[in-house]
């Protein structure tokens, strides 16, 4: 038989994951199984167990997924040459997963508040979560201090205002999720302002 490329294998993982994704945002992790996904993806069961042994490595994969895109963006961003201000560091911030919303194969609000739900009870899942909130925190906590370090000051220590300002996107995300509100120019506009007077 002919050797499978490495390049197939990523394309089948991510066929698997990409219909997981549309489940999951669909019914919910718990209510999804894994016949679902077989359908979604088109594949037979042998090609998914193939890749993923259980549904948690799925829920695993598709955490993965939600999560690597914006921490990417993030680094790339607070690494730049000249240290962002709080205002533009929140101001990326709540911008990231409206962009990612609108890159994924379904909506990922109601996924995100999933993935946060099943962190809190799946071990499995709350490693990959908590390493992910972990990192970002260092990342941001760096990011204001290297903001201090320039001669600039801020009210409260670095490492406490950040996962304040994580806390404040991921708290649009779960109003949008549930009834669409606030707008997100408004609620972009008012952060800018409130993280301007700090500087």
């Amino acid at each position: 038989m002919p050797k499978v490329s490495a390049a197939h294998r990523a394309a089948r993982r991510d066929q698997i994951l990409q219909a997981a994704w549309k489940c999951f945002a669909r019914k919910g992790f718990h209510a999804t199984s894994m016949a679902d996904v077989i359908g979604e993806a088109g594949l037979s069961a042998g090609a998914v167990y193939l890749y993923f042994r259980s549904k948690d490595d799925i829920i695993v994969g598709v955490t993965g997924e939600v999560f690597g895109g914006i921490e990417e963006r993030l680094v790339a961003f607070l690494t730049q040459q000249r240290p962002p201000s709080p205002a533009e560091i929140i101001d990326f911030l709540v911008e990231q997963p409206v962009i990612a919303r609108a890159q994924a194969p379904a909506d990922l609000f109601p996924l995100l508040m999933s993935v946060w739900s099943e962190a809190s009870r799946n071990p499995t899942v709350n490693e990959v979560a908590h390493k992910v909130l972990d990192e970002l925190r260092t990342v941001l906590g760096q990011a204001l201090r290297r903001w201090v370090d320039a001669g600039n000051s801020l009210p409260v220590d670095p490492d406490r205002l950040a996962p304040v300002m994580m806390s404040l996107v991921q708290g649009m995300v779960m109003q949008q999720a549930i009834d669409g509100q606030p707008p997100f120019d408004e609620y972009r506009g008012t952060l800018r302002a409130l993280f301007e007077t700090l500087q």
